[in-house]
């Protein structure tokens, strides 16, 4: 009896190696199904990106992957400009935001490299992207590659494609909006809506419209021009930081290595994109600036009348001047291409 079970017992776990459909993995396995998990990619150009790696589905390492050829979906045609080598500025030492604070100690850590706009890392096959995509025309393109390990070596035709999109120059975080307060309170005078959007891509809310225009590539700077409601312009001064406490809230001067102020304007010099640096990401209050306009400046404040709210139109504006107030201004916005900008924010307020 004990001599049936030992013949039986290796067929019955063959069967069930049958029935649950056993893979052996053999030393030097090279799968046909190698992948990426983004198909496609989506790249913006002049941004620096690293893909994940490759779906090895098994295979054996170490992989060796070699980037073949970038091609047009549409033509298949080869793509020359991935294979050239561009100018790219590069940081030489990693940039801090908190303590590399003038324009010397910034420039000491940068320097310029000849770069291809993509290049595929070896033992990974992540697709590392360079500034220098911003040499390459936009568009669907397929890559190609050529895999190699211990068991011999493949060929992947189209294995993923890339979408390479124009740089959004700006991007609205949030809602650009103020809120009033009376003289001697640190607690709003809510009106209704007052922080609503109206138009969220062109950074308006029904209280303050943020008009943003990039004006040279040189130098990298941001120029905050406040305006009222009939576009006269308030001075830099007028422009303060809010009280938290004992101290201060953000405003671009946190992010910037030099600010300066004028009689029309603050002007804030920065020293790359993206800005502000992605280290203030997860900082308290992330990339908020807020502001604060004391009453000396302020005849008057208008606000959203309730009953003629229908977004997108802009609704009738109401004159409050039951006290005199104060106001608490917030944008948060992200610069993904070096130059010099104009913020120009407008508010339903009137200066004195």
């Amino acid at each position: 009896m004990k001599t049936n079970i030992k013949i039986y017992l290796p067929l019955l776990l063959l069967l069930l190696c049958g029935l649950l459909s056993c893979k052996k993995v053999t030393v030097g396995f090279l799968s046909e199904n190698l992948r990426y998990a983004a198909n496609p990619l989506t790249v913006s150009q002049g941004v620096f990106l690293i893909s994940n790696g490759l779906i090895t589905d098994d295979s054996t390492p170490p992989l060796k992957v070699t980037l073949l050829d970038v091609r047009h979906k549409e033509t298949g045609l080869r793509e020359a400009s991935f294979f050239k080598q561009y100018n790219v500025n590069v940081w030489k030492q990693a940039y801090n935001p908190l303590t590399d604070t003038t324009l010397e100690l910034i420039n000491a850590k940068r320097g310029v490299e000849r770069k291809e706009p993509l290049t595929v890392l070896e033992r990974s096959g992540q697709l590392m992207f360079t500034q220098a995509t911003d040499s390459v025309p936009t568009g669907e393109y397929l890559i190609d590659l050529k895999v190699e390990n211990p068991n011999g070596t493949k060929v992947y035709t189209g294995i993923t494609s890339i979408v390479i999109n124009p740089v959004k120059q700006y991007e609205y975080v949030n809602t650009p909006y103020f809120l009033a307060l009376p003289v001697n309170s640190e607690t709003a005078v809510r009106f209704p809506y007052d922080d609503q959007w109206v138009n969220e891509s062109a950074g308006q809310s029904t209280n303050v419209k943020l008009t943003i225009r990039k004006v040279a590539n040189t130098p990298n700077q941001i120029v905050l021009k406040v305006i009222d409601k009939n576009g006269a312009v308030f001075p830099g001064a007028a422009l303060e930081r809010r009280p938290s406490g004992n101290t201060y809230l953000k405003t671009l001067s946190t992010f910037a290595y030099k600010t300066t102020v004028t009689d029309t304007a603050v002007l804030y010099d920065y020293a790359q994109t993206r800005f502000p640096d992605v280290y203030w990401d997860s900082q308290s209050n992330g990339l908020n600036c807020y502001y604060r306009i004391y009453e000396k400046w302020i005849a008057s404040i208008d606000y959203a009348d309730a009953t003629s709210w229908n977004p997108p139109n802009l609704p009738k504006y109401l004159t409050y001047t039951a006290q005199p107030v104060k106001i608490n201004i917030r944008f948060n916005t992200k610069l993904n291409v070096p130059g010099k900008y104009i913020y120009e924010l407008k508010l339903m307020v009137t200066k004195k």
